[in-house]
């Protein structure tokens, strides 16, 4: 593991391990890649969208319980947004993006404190996100995207968005 790139001084821009043979190319990410960051992964998942434009609003978690993310692309290309939220940071409500492929073999880890939004940048793109603790014990949270103060402007239209995405509100 390589880190590339620093966000806000604390989301890690990383360049995973990969191989290309005449099978194709196979891209890892070690347990003792991540030991000096605190990340364990306890859980994995994989979204798939169909759709170019596909938006996942900005997500983040309550501050009583913290959780860090690993997100890579495993197939097509996906903007990532990494939205500050720490109220006490110099870089509180901006927002910064990355673009993560199955090419470039990139992946942002995002701890505590920040928020992360997604947009499949192709039709079919499939996603790896990988969480520290688990996402179904109600302490997630999401904000709108079209909060002003925050004035994330995704790459392209959005297509398709959760019903959930759409009714969250400003970021409080």
């Amino acid at each position: 593991m390589e880190i590339v790139r620093r966000i806000f001084d604390e989301a890690l821009v990383i360049k995973l391990r990969s191989r290309i043979d005449n099978r194709g190319m196979m891209t890892a990410a070690y347990e003792e890649s991540f030991r000096e960051t605190g990340f364990v992964p306890k859980e994995t998942r994989v979204y798939t969208m169909p759709e170019k434009g596909t938006f996942f609003g900005i997500h983040f978690r309550d501050k009583s319980s913290p959780m860090s993310k690993l997100v890579a692309v495993i197939r097509g290309r996906g903007a990532d947004y990494i939205v500050d939220l720490r109220k006490d940071s110099s870089t509180y409500l901006k927002w910064e993006k990355i673009e993560l492929s199955a090419e470039n073999a990139l992946a942002v880890l995002i701890p505590a404190g920040l928020g992360h939004g997604f947009q499949a940048l192709e039709d079919d793109t499939i996603q790896l996100y990988s969480i520290d603790r688990s996402g179904d014990d109600g302490y997630s949270r999401t904000c709108s995207y079209l909060d002003e103060r925050i004035g994330l402007k995704p790459d392209i239209p959005v297509t398709a968005i959760s019903d959930y995405d759409i009714k969250a509100e400003l970021y409080k």
